[in-house]
C-alpha cells in the first residue's frame, strides 16, 4: 500500500497537528511506503523528519539531500517483503520540495534519472522487482521509464492524473490514482520470470459513501478534531438601535 506523497498535511487539522493526525492514521490502514512531496514539508524539514520517525511505514526521498554532506535526509528507499517476494521502492522528490519554509536553506535536490539509476543498480541483485514512488509528474515519468531500466512500475504524483489504465513505456508500468483521497488505486501485474511485464491491470476504486468509516479510523479522526477545532469567524455583534 503505497502513496506519491504531499499528504501529509492541507487541511486544517492536518496542519494544526503537523501532519500527526495523518501518520497516525495511515499508521492505522497499514501503509507499506510514501514519498516526500512539497506538501509533507510546509511545516518545514524538522518536522517532516520527526513524522518520519512517527511511522511504521517508510518515509522516502533518494534525491532530497543535505547541503552539506549530500547524504539523503529520508530514507532513499525501502525493501518491501510480501508473501515471500521483494520489492524495492525507491522515492523521488520534486523541485517543488525546495519552497516550502526554510528547505532550500538546508537541502538540495539531486537529478531524479541519475538518482534512480544509482539506487537501481544497488537494489537489483537483492529484489525481485523495484517500484518508484514519483513527485516529477507523468511527463517526468515517462521519461523516467525510458532512461532508467530496471524500473517495473512507476507510482506517480503531482500532475494528479486519474488514470483509468496503466501506461507502459518499455518494460515499465506507470500508473497515477488521482488525488485528495478520493480514488484508491489497485494495480495488479503479472511478470516473467525474468521480471518483465507480461500484463498489467488498474482498477480506480471511488471511495463513496457506500464504503463505511473504519471505526478506529474515524475514532482518530475525531480525537484530532476535538484537539485541533477548526477556527471560524466571529459573527459581527448586532447594532443596538
Amino acid at each position: 500500500m503505497l502513496d506519491a506523497g504531499s499528504s501529509l498535511m492541507g487541511e486544517w487539522v492536518s496542519l494544526a497537528s503537523q501532519g500527526r493526525i495523518t501518520v497516525e492514521a495511515m499508521n492505522q490502514m497499514g501503509y507499506d511506503a510514501m514519498v516526500i512531496g512539497r506538501m509533507d514539508l510546509l511545516k518545514g524539514l524538522a518536522v517532516a523528519q520527526e513524522r518520519a520517525k512517527e511511522a511504521t511505514f517508510a518515509v522516502l526521498s533518494a534525491n532530497l539531500v543535505s547541503k552539506s554532506e549530500g547524504k539523503p535526509l529520508f530514507d532513499p528507499y525501502a525493501i518491501i517483503i510480501k508473501r515471500g517476494v521483494r520489492v524495492g521502492v525507491i522515492g523521488l522528490s520534486d523541485e517543488m520540495a525546495l519552497r516550502m519554509p526554510g528547505v532550500s536553506e538546508v537541502a538540495k535536490l539531486l537529478d531524479p534519472q541519475e538518482t534512480a539509476r544509482r539506487y537501481v543498480a544497488e537494489l537489483s541483485g537483492y529484489v525481485d522487482a523495484i517500484i518508484v514512488l514519483s513527485r516529477l509528474g507523468l511527463e517526468e515519468d515517462r521519461a523516467l521509464a525510458y532512461a532508467v531500466p530496471g524500473i517495473q512500475v512507476i507510482v506517480g504524483g503531482k500532475t494528479r492524473q486519474l488514470m483509468t489504465e496503466p501506461e507502459r513505456v518499455g518494460n515499465t508500468i506507470i500508473v497515477q490514482q488521482g488525488y485528495d483521497g478520493e480514488w484508491l488505486g489497485y494495480l495488479k501485474v503479472t511478470f516473467d520470470a525474468q521480471g518483465t511485464p507480461i500484463s498489467a491491470r488498474a482498477m480506480p476504486i471511488t471511495l463513496t459513501e457506500g464504503f463505511p468509516d473504519d471505526p478506529q479510523v474515524a475514532a482518530i479522526v475525531e480525537r484530532y478534531k476535538a484537539q485541533y477545532p477548526t477556527p471560524t469567524a466571529q459573527p459581527a455583534p448586532t447594532p443596538k438601535k
